[in-house]
C-alpha cells in the first residue's frame, strides 16, 4: 500500500469540488422519489428497473444494450480526447482513497502512514474507515433496495435477515479491505482500463504529461542544465508510485498531484510547471494547438450520437405497457350454438406506470367477415382494471359469428388492440391467430378437394 504525500494546488482544489459533488450525488440519489418511485433503482427480485419515473422490464433489454454501448463509446471518446480523466477525477477507487487519506490525516496528523504512529489513533482510524465503508455500502445497496425499508429494519431488527443485509456485510468488508489496504494498487494491477487506455490515446490526447523539452537534462547537484530541479516531488506525491518523467505509463491515473507539486516547485524558480494537462504533440512541437477533431474522435462521436439518438427515439415512442397474448394450448377452438366459434387466449399485461388504468380490448384489424365479440374472464365486458406498477393475467375469449367467406381458410389473423379509455395514446397492439374448428363442414370440404387435386 502506498500512502502518498498530500499536495494542495489548483488541480487538487478542482478535484475536491468534483468529488464532493459526486459523493453527495451518490448518497442522496437513492432517497429521491420520482412519481412515487425511487429515481434510480434496480429491483432484481421483481425484475424491474426504475429510472426517473420510468419502469423497465427484462423484455426491454435492448435499452440496457444501447446504454452499455453508449457508455463504452463515451469511454472511448473522452479517453481519446482527455485521457484517463475518469480515473483521476471520478473513479470510486480514487475518490474513496482520497476520503480515507483525509480521515487518516485528520486523526493522526503528520504521523499518518508512518511506522511510529500512535497505535490507538491507528485503531480509531480503521474504525472510522469501517463506518465509512458501511455508509458507502448502504448507499450502494440502496440502488437495489428501498433505503426507507432498510432503515425500518434497523429500527426493528429481527433474526430473519433480508438478502440485502447479507450483501451489506459483504460490501462493507470488501470496500474496507480494498480502500484501506489495496488502494491504487488495484489501478496498477487489476483495472482493465489501465491496460487498453493506451490503444485509445494518441499523440493529440490531452493527459498528464511531462515537458521533457524544457526539463531535460535534469539538474545534477548544483549544475543547472534543464528546468527540472530533480526535487522528485512528482514521484513523492504520486499515489501509484510512478515517475511521470519517464514518459507515458499505464499506471498513471491522471490525478494531477504531480502537476500541483511541480507547479509549487517551479514557482520558486519563477517558471511555469513542467507537468500539466497537455498532449504529446504540444510538447514535441511547441506552440502547436490541440487537435480535438481528428478521425478517431469523429468516428467515436458519430457512433455515440447515433446510439444516443436511437435511445431517444425508442423512449419517445415507448408505450409503458407490456402485452403478451398467446392462444390457450389447453383449450382448442370450439363451435358453440348458433354457428359461433370461440377461441381462447392467455393475456399477460404489465402496467409500467404509477397510474391506475382502465384498459379496453378492441379488434383493430382482421380479415374475418363475421360479427366478432371480445370477452374477458368469462364476463360480457372487454375492459379490465390494471393498477399502477402491477402485472395481471387474464383469459380472453374472441367469438365469431361465422360468415360464408370465413370458412375459405382455417387460420385468420386478428390485430388485437389494448387502449386506455381515458388516454388513447396509451395503447398497444398484437397480432394473434384465430382458428376455425376442424369440424366445420367448409373446412372439411376444402381439405377433401386438396387431397383429390394432390392425387
Amino acid at each position: 500500500m502506498i500512502i502518498s504525500r498530500p499536495m494542495q494546488g489548483k488541480i487538487r482544489t478542482a478535484r475536491n469540488y468534483v468529488q464532493v459533488f459526486l459523493v453527495l450525488l451518490f448518497f442522496i440519489t437513492p432517497w429521491i422519489r420520482w412519481d412515487g418511485f425511487q429515481v434510480i433503482r434496480l429491483d432484481i427480485p421483481d425484475r424491474k428497473f426504475f429510472l426517473f419515473g420510468h419502469i423497465f422490464i427484462p423484455q426491454e433489454g435492448y435499452f440496457l444494450h444501447l446504454f452499455l454501448i453508449s457508455a463504452g463509446l463515451c469511454l472511448f471518446f473522452f479517453t481519446t480526447l482527455i485521457g484517463r480523466v475518469w480515473c483521476g477525477w471520478a473513479c470510486p477507487q480514487t475518490i474513496y482513497s482520497d476520503i480515507f487519506d483525509w480521515i487518516g490525516r485528520r486523526i493522526q496528523d503528520s504521523k499518518y502512514g508512518k511506522q511510529d504512529a500512535n497505535r490507538g489513533l491507528v485503531i480509531l482510524t480503521h474504525i472510522v474507515w469501517i463506518l465509512v465503508s458501511f455508509a458507502a455500502s448502504f448507499a450502494w445497496i440502496s440502488y437495489f433496495s428501498d433505503p426507507y425499508q432498510m432503515i425500518s429494519y434497523f429500527k426493528n431488527p429481527n433474526l430473519d435477515f433480508p438478502t440485502w443485509f447479507l450483501f451489506l456485510g459483504f460490501f462493507t468488508f470488501a470496500m474496507y479491505a480494498d480502500i484501506a489496504f489495496i488502494r491504487e494498487q488495484f489501478c496498477k494491477y487489476g483495472c482493465p482500463y489501465a491496460r487498453f487506455q493506451t490503444v485509445m490515446m494518441d499523440n493529440h490526447s490531452v493527459n498528464i504529461t511531462y515537458d521533457y523539452s524544457r526539463g531535460e537534462p535534469r539538474r545534477k547537484g548544483k549544475t543547472k542544465i534543464g528546468d527540472c530541479t530533480a526535487c522528485n516531488m512528482c514521484l513523492v506525491v504520486c499515489p501509484t508510485g510512478i515517475d511521470i518523467r519517464d514518459g507515458a505509463n499505464p499506471w498513471c491515473i491522471a490525478c494531477g498531484k504531480c502537476s500541483d507539486a511541480c507547479t509549487k516547485q517551479m514557482a520558486k524558480e519563477n517558471k511555469r510547471s513542467l507537468i500539466g494537462y497537455w498532449s504529446e504533440n504540444q510538447i514535441s512541437e511547441k506552440g502547436s494547438p490541440i487537435r480535438w477533431i481528428r478521425p478517431r474522435t469523429i468516428i467515436y462521436a458519430l457512433f455515440l450520437i447515433l446510439t444516443i439518438s436511437s435511445i431517444g427515439v425508442l423512449l419517445s415512442n415507448r408505450v409503458p405497457l407490456y402485452l403478451s397474448v398467446l392462444p390457450d394450448r389447453n383449450i382448442q377452438p370450439m363451435l358453440v350454438q348458433n354457428g359461433i366459434v370461440r377461441n381462447f387466449y392467455e393475456v399477460q399485461m404489465q402496467n409500467l406506470t404509477s397510474k391506475d388504468r382502465t384498459l379496453k380490448f378492441e379488434i383493430e384489424n382482421s380479415d374475418l367477415q363475421g360479427e366478432r365479440r371480445i370477452l374477458v374472464g368469462g364476463t360480457e365486458e372487454a375492459t379490465v382494471e390494471l393498477k399502477g406498477n402491477s402485472e395481471e393475467r387474464y383469459r380472453l375469449f374472441i367469438e365469431l359469428k361465422i360468415a360464408e367467406q370465413d370458412v375459405q381458410k382455417r387460420s385468420h389473423d386478428i390485430k388485437l388492440k389494448v387502449i386506455d379509455i381515458q388516454d388513447f395514446e396509451y395503447s398497444k397492439s398484437e397480432t394473434v391467430p384465430f382458428l376455425l374448428p376442424v369440424s366445420i363442414s367448409g373446412w372439411k370440404i376444402q381439405n377433401d378437394e386438396r387431397i383429390v387435386h394432390g392425387r
